[in-house]
């Protein structure tokens, strides 16, 4: 199990490398560097609200699919039947939500044309969330892989060719366009993709049965809305709550942004991780668990606390090399988001667990927790701060998130955990830092200073945060 996991995974993550960095650096970037803080910022502000809801989108329906189709593939593969005309039901009710509130929030005209087509991109992108689903439940993660990348390679094509040689000056509007057509290719790849069997369900438009479903799936559906607030609400509140709210939200949408690259690796792998869980929780294979808790600790948590380390000493020096405008502003965000993604990789292995686990209580105390102190601390920080204190708010909400998380894991998980990953974590985090320090002495130009200070911390995460076993699960029979 833990070779075929880590082999696609390996996979997975080289399949992303060719593609997402091209479309994060070149296409993201390129559009804010060619629209502006602030037009971007509109974009950033509409994409959070429109995602704000997207809970009535899903109402946990793909984390519980994967889950059982992962358990028991016949049964869930027939849940199909109902969970799709379930989907177009909810995909009404989600876009006459979001229209109701925004018109009581009294958005400006132009705003409207950000609605409207991102919420037709939600809506694609749930349906499409709902395919891979199946894809990853069935273990079918080669097909989930390269599904996961269509939509962006598609955009790298299209935008990227608009961007570099198009002859006029790009429109923020074109991007929430070119998404759409990208997502609708992706879906159609994904049915192809499917088991003949799978692919075209005979529907049943069962408003009982669509109850039934949700009734099941309603943990899942509530810990859905209190991930979505503590993730999307502060695109909004910097928007409404900042003084000049948009330049505010693209200055925090450009230290997100490397966050955002390496959160999609990290979200791959917990979702190729969740279903893996659940089949090995399911058959009592704990020590198997416990394996890959040890494993996912080395292969997302370390990294990300080295990524944390480098930001700390040169996070100025990215923002300087990737934006044209409000880079400084950028960097004293990005130090603090950085320090958020630990707490987001944490999640992504012991919080999927607890899904896994069927902990749905434990996760959505943890959340609500989360939201509780973002929210407070956004309405507190925003006002005076602007993206700075959203990034403030972000990193001391998702910290105690991820405490709470460790806690229940260890107190009502019982497979005998392992701590291995422990002291190689924190030797690996004390030399990058002290590392970190001689080089910033020694080495006064910046780019020369960075890839010193990457260079030891990559030796010494594969002399002492790997294992030789991590290797050889990697590599294909």
């Amino acid at each position: 199990m833990k070779k075929n996991f880590t082999a696609n995974l390996f996979f997975l993550v080289v399949l992303n490398l060719l593609i997402k960095p091209i479309y994060i650096f070149g296409i993201e970037v390129g559009i804010q560097n060619s629209v502006g803080p602030a037009e971007y910022g509109l974009y950033y502000a509409m994409f959070n609200f429109t995602f704000l809801f997207n809970v009535l989108l899903d109402m946990g329906i793909n984390n519980f699919q994967k889950i059982k189709v992962a358990q028991h593939a016949e049964s869930g593969i027939a849940n199909m039947a109902s969970l799709v005309p379930l989907k177009m039901e909810l995909a009404a009710v989600y876009m006459l939500v979001t229209v109701v509130i925004a018109m009581v929030m009294g958005f400006d005209e132009r705003y409207w044309f950000f609605i409207g087509w991102l919420m037709l991109n939600h809506v694609l992108s749930a349906f499409l969330l709902l395919l891979r689903a199946n894809l990853s439940g069935l273990h079918l993660f080669l097909r989930d892989s390269i599904v996961s990348v269509i939509d962006r390679l598609l955009l790298v094509v299209g935008i990227g060719y608009v961007l570099w040689f198009g002859k006029s000056e790009f429109q923020i509007e074109w991007f929430a366009l070119a998404q759409t057509g990208a997502y609708v290719v992706a879906i159609l790849s994904a049915v192809v993709m499917l088991p003949a069997g799978s692919r075209f369900p005979k529907l049943n438009f069962s408003w009982e049965g669509g109850m039934q479903m949700l009734r099941q799936t309603w943990p899942f559906a509530l810990l859905i809305l209190l991930m979505t607030a503590y993730n999307k609400l502060d695109g909004v509140m910097i928007e409404r709550l900042a003084a000049d709210g948009l330049t505010e939200a693209g200055i925090y949408a450009q230290a997100y942004r490397l966050i955002d690259a390496g959160n999609s690796f990290a979200f791959l792998y917990a979702g190729m991780l969740l279903p893996v869980f659940a089949r090995l929780y399911g058959s009592d294979r704990l020590s198997e668990i416990n394996s890959l808790i040890n494993q996912g600790i080395r292969f997302l948590v370390l990294p990300a606390i080295i990524g944390a380390i480098c930001v700390w000493f040169y996070g100025g020096f990215m923002m300087d090399l990737l934006y044209d405008q409000m880079a400084s502003e950028s960097a004293l965000s990005f130090t603090w988001l950085m320090g958020s993604f630990i707490c987001i990789c944490l999640g992504y292995v012991f919080g999927t667990l607890l899904t896994a686990a069927n902990r749905m209580r434990e996760m959505n105390i943890a959340a609500l927790l989360s939201v509780i102190a973002n929210v407070g601390l956004n309405f507190f920080l925003i006002p005076t701060m602007g993206a700075e204190g959203a990034a403030i708010a972000s990193f001391i909400s998702l910290s105690l998130m991820a405490v709470a998380q460790l806690v229940f894991v260890f107190s009502s998980i019982k497979i005998g955990f392992q701590f291995d990953w422990l002291w190689r974590t924190v030797l690996v985090a004390f030399i990058a830092t002290v590392a970190g320090y001689f080089i910033v002495d020694l080495i006064q130009e910046s780019l020369q200073g960075l890839m010193a200070l990457i260079a030891i911390s990559a030796l010494t995460y594969g002399l002492l945060g790997l294992k030789r076993s991590d290797l050889k699960t990697a590599l294909p029979e």
